[in-house]
């Protein structure tokens, strides 16, 4: 063979290999390759249900709405205590000295005296001098009592000059300690005890399941209504990641005032339900309460655009979404800090946005809460059964309860000899309408907490993860 001669082909001698890319048992022949094929059992579908759905309910048999009612029923059943706590906390009137009624000034002083009296008998010889002087005056002559007239109600029953009902009002376990002390108020108190921790559970669980309903629903159906929308906006983008968020952020603040407008009657119930005593005879249902407001409060309408239960209606569930929907905009628009690049300090921020937005919400949320205790019978109605004490007099709106609750309430602590500097100035009323800031605050950072912790735990590319 000589060096120019061309080399023999071997194109002859390939042979193609086998298909490597099947990924199926190997007792599994393959697919065939027919146009009727139909989509792979993995692949999920909208038009079948998943087995892995069905298999992690909790009772399959039930269907998927029971599975749902039961998981938000379970949910609320863990914070209801602290809900419970916080309603009796923001709604109990607690006067300065000046505005105390003149029944319980001569109660207080009576005891006071009572227990003068017992402190000044230390020793036992004076225990005994006491008990012989007395039994050696002469008999009193026994005079009849006055006849005293009590006027008796619309049902003719008399009123309660002393209610049992009331919470236990000891300053040792509830002055000044939040929402734990009115939880151990509650739990000491023999007519409510442990069942009382966990009143209007079934409304409270029935509102949440239906707003996570309607909200998506109301929200679909506006995106539809706006013409100037060109594209459905999804609801699972987020908005921060849309480029102009103004419209998307104003159909959802929207979708969730109408949702909690629909349900307000629900709230109204849940509030009431709260501070009425648990074992009185006269605490009505839930259903017979709903049927009593509509007969005697003027009506079905009154329950939605009585301005006493509109008003603030529409500021609590429009400004609440509004903020909680804007941080996460201001955050990564307005500071320029990003969850995947600084996830600390993104929380951080997310944190201090969120415990200022308590400052805005409370006061509304405390007056609110007031004004559904009210009756909207001409002339006032009847006084609710409370097992905290109510004001008296009813609150003409917003603006004069918020008045009313700067001037007339304090915090601190009842003593026996008490002076208007005792009771604290401006700030202590400033203060009441802060009830229930503690607990907020210390769930906004558990939360914070708890997402630190999942940081560590998924390591640094694991990035942030929401709670």
């Amino acid at each position: 063979m000589t060096s120019n001669a061309r080399p023999q082909s071997v194109r002859g001698l390939y042979t193609p290999p086998a298909e490597e890319w099947v990924f199926l048992p190997p007792s599994v022949n393959p697919p065939s390759t027919s146009p009727t094929t139909s989509a792979p059992s993995h692949v999920p579908s909208s038009f079948n249900p998943s087995v892995e759905d069905d298999e992690n309910m909790a009772l399959p048999m039930m269907g998927r709405p029971f599975n749902l009612f039961l998981s938000e029923y379970l949910t609320t059943a863990m914070g209801m205590p602290f809900e419970v706590g916080k309603t009796l906390l923001q709604v109990e009137y607690r006067p300065r000295k000046k505005f105390v009624q003149d029944d319980e000034i001569q109660s207080v002083i009576e005891k006071e005296q009572f227990e003068l009296q017992d402190d000044q008998i230390e020793n036992p010889e004076e225990a005994d001098m006491y008990f012989s002087d007395r039994l050696a005056q002469p008999a009193a002559p026994l005079v009849p009592p006055s006849e005293q007239i009590v006027e008796t109600d619309a049902s003719g029953y008399l009123p309660d000059l002393h209610p049992s009902w009331l919470l236990n009002d000891d300053p040792e376990i509830s002055r000044g300690n939040g929402v734990w002390g009115m939880i151990r108020r509650i739990r000491y108190t023999s007519s409510e005890g442990l069942p009382g921790l966990w009143k209007s559970q079934l409304i409270s669980t029935i509102h949440s399941f239906l707003s996570n309903i309607l909200q998506p629903s109301i929200h679909s159906f506006l995106l539809v209504l706006i013409p100037s929308i060109s594209s459905p906006i999804s609801l699972d983008i987020s908005l921060t990641a849309l480029p102009n968020p103004g419209i998307p952020l104003g159909l959802q603040v929207t979708s969730h005032l109408l949702t909690h407008l629909l349900l307000s009657p629900l709230e109204l119930i849940r509030t009431r339900l709260i501070v009425m005593p648990t074992s009185h005879h006269s605490t009505p249902t839930s259903v017979t309460l709903f049927k009593k407001m509509i007969e005697e409060e003027g009506g079905f309408s009154t329950l939605y655009f009585n301005q006493i239960l509109l008003f603030p209606s529409i500021l609590e569930h429009s400004i609440r979404p509004l903020l909680t929907l804007s941080i996460p905009l201001l955050v990564e628009r307005q500071f320029g800090i990003s969850p995947d690049i600084s996830p600390v300090l993104y929380s951080l921020a997310d944190l201090s946005l969120g415990l200022g937005s308590l400052i805005i919400l409370l006061p509304i949320e405390t007056v609110r809460k007031r004004l559904q205790l009210q009756s909207r019978s001409a002339g006032g109605g009847k006084k609710l059964k409370s097992v905290v004490k109510l004001r008296e007099k009813d609150y003409v709106g917003i603006v004069e309860a918020i008045w009313r609750i700067l001037n007339e309430e304090t915090g601190v602590r009842r003593k026996r000899k008490m002076t208007e500097r005792d009771e604290g100035g401006w700030f202590s009323g400033v203060r009441q309408l802060y009830r229930g800031f503690g607990m907020a605050a210390t769930a906004h950072v558990t939360v914070f907490g708890l997402g630190l912790v999942s940081q560590m735990l998924s390591g640094n590319d694991g990035g942030w993860k929401e709670i």
